[in-house]
């Protein structure tokens, strides 16, 4: 009688650490031991879920290594790690990942401390021993506060992820502090200067993925001696994200978290008892002056018309509806025409859909308007030279100003939030909302001389600039000029005819509008904001 054989139980292998310089348990070790113990008992490897720099406060379904793995919970039998701490140091965490197995037949397996939760006597030595990982951890992370505290008062470095063009540099007194990282300090002011002068985050990530930048974040591999296995690439929202960190201008920060305790990409200054900001480095790459003109520019872009969806659309944003003045939105449909299937596409006022009143709602074709457009735009402004805005500081503590409010205005919202509970925390509070409204007070009553600006010529036209841009970067060009189109739908607009008389017109119409002083510039603007033409002259698409 032939015998049927039991498969071997599949392993996958918790790894986990939250300091890469532990050598005791260094993920070869880790992984070495559990390996050892799943050959001994006959199982088999299914796969490793390392995560490397993950705090054992995580919560197990959130790691990035082994929250994917729990999505597919049929690749694997046991879940195995060196100690349970390297599963989880918290009990609520623990409890829910038993919960988890139970319901789906897994088991959980310490390797060094000799259980596994598949028995009862398991299960509780699995729960005292998490209760005592918990307590564990609440004196690691008090520990690492108060040692950060230190750090910061000495003016060194922590060792949290370095910021946007900083390294970690030797302190002639003992310890690290940050310091510039030369090649990439030099590509943040460069960054922070095009945000300034109203280049898109489209065309600077463009042009540093063409000169091969690496990104940050392969950039701290490589520091580590670890090359990344997959170049990042750069993109808009990787360029909004490293301006918008203060951390750039060298000030100490902090991450925020949301009301359930999830970090989020924001980032926050830290301020002393004083209610100073604090800084974390003796060199910053920018001044606050400069970060903060380059936070105006993208708040200024992100306020400009209705929000802007993700679309290919190198108008959308740009292109208005004649009849009621908001955004049209870019439509695709699909139509079978003598057995060959098309695509039409068209920019649609979306007012009926959006609850907005609109009496003549514009529906124009996507491929002829977009070209009728960019030659209006030309005909105008093709041969104007583009400027840039050079700046004049003068004697302006507005940016100091705005700092100061800001970090009262923080200050002002946590203690209504109930921060500063008890009375040495009142304490605290007052003197740091004294202070800081006395500094308020200073800046307030120094001189001040107007900045001033003037344009200086780039060297570029327009119609250069233009054919050098890629679709989406047209689109942030034409909205960091200022420049609008309207649509009209027939029968709306009213022409001058070759004979003199005004008709109103039989087709859609596109205009284009373009600021009072870009118009002033063109050779065939006529003082208006609206583009206008002789009587005649063919300008924008009649379809």
């Amino acid at each position: 009688m032939a015998s049927t054989r039991t498969p071997a139980k599949r392993v996958l292998a918790v790894i986990r650490l939250s300091d890469e310089t532990d050598e005791s348990t260094s993920p070869e070790r880790q992984r070495a031991l559990i390996t050892n113990w799943a050959e001994a008992n006959g199982y088999v490897l299914a796969g490793e879920a390392e995560d490397l720099d993950i705090s054992g406060g995580m919560r197990p379904f959130e790691r990035p290594s082994l929250g994917e793995w729990l999505k597919t919970p049929d690749r694997f039998d046991v879940l195995a790690c060196w100690k349970l701490d390297r599963l989880t140091r918290r009990a609520l965490h623990f409890a829910e990942m038993l919960e988890w197995c139970e319901s789906r037949g897994k088991t959980i397996v310490s390797v060094t401390e000799g259980f596994d939760v598949s028995t009862s006597m398991g299960k509780m030595f699995a729960r005292i021993i998490a209760a005592f990982a918990e307590g564990e951890l609440d004196v690691i992370t008090e520990r690492v506060r108060a040692s950060h505290e230190k750090l910061r008062q000495d003016g060194r470095y922590a060792g949290a992820p370095l910021p946007f063009g900083y390294v970690a540099g030797e302190l002639s007194t003992g310890g690290k502090t940050l310091v510039q990282d030369v090649e990439y300090a030099e590509i943040l002011r460069r960054m922070l200067k095009d945000v300034s002068e109203g280049v898109s985050t489209h065309e600077i990530a463009r042009k540093l993925n063409e000169q091969s930048v690496m990104t940050w974040g392969d950039r701290r591999y490589v520091l580590r001696g670890k090359p990344p296995e997959e170049r990042q690439h750069w993109t808009p929202d990787v360029i909004q994200q490293i301006v918008k960190n203060p951390a750039v201008a060298g000030y100490k920060t902090q991450r925020l978290k949301t009301e359930d305790g999830r970090y989020r990409k924001a980032h926050a200054i830290v301020i002393d008892d004083d209610g100073n900001p604090v800084m974390a480095t003796a060199e910053p790459i920018v001044s606050p002056a400069e970060w903060q003109s380059a936070i105006k520019s993208l708040s200024s872009r992100a306020a400009k018309g209705d929000r802007m969806a993700r679309t290919e659309s190198m108008l959308q944003g740009v292109l208005k509806c004649g009849g009621c003045e908001h955004n049209v939105y870019q439509h695709r449909s699909r139509h079978t025409v003598g057995g060959v299937e098309k695509i039409y596409a068209y920019y649609a006022c979306q007012s009926r859909r959006k609850e907005r009143e609109c009496a003549t709602p514009v529906r124009v074709p996507v491929d002829e308007t977009e070209a009728d457009a960019v030659d209006a735009l030309l005909a105008l402004l093709g041969n104007v030279e583009i400027t840039r805005t050079e700046h004049d500081p003068g004697e302006d503590y507005s940016a100091q100003l705005a700092e100061a409010q800001s970090i009262l205005d923080t200050l002002e919202d946590d203690f209504l939030a109930g921060k500063y509970k008890g009375e040495e925390a009142a304490r605290r509070y007052h003197r740091m909302h004294s202070k800081q409204s006395a500094k308020i007070d200073r800046l307030a009553a120094l001189p001040h001389r107007p900045a001033t600006t003037r344009q200086v010529g780039t060297g570029e036209t327009y119609a250069e600039r233009w054919g050098r841009l890629e679709r989406l970067e047209r689109r942030d060009f034409l909205l960091s000029q200022g420049i609008t189109f309207r649509a009209y739908a027939p029968g709306t607009l009213r022409r001058a005819s070759l004979l003199g008389t005004a008709e109103l017109n039989t087709k859609p119409v596109v205009l284009a509008e373009v600021p009072e002083p870009l118009l002033a510039l063109s050779p065939r603007g006529d003082g208006s904001v609206r583009f206008s033409l002789d009587p005649g002259t063919r300008m924008g698409s009649e379809q």
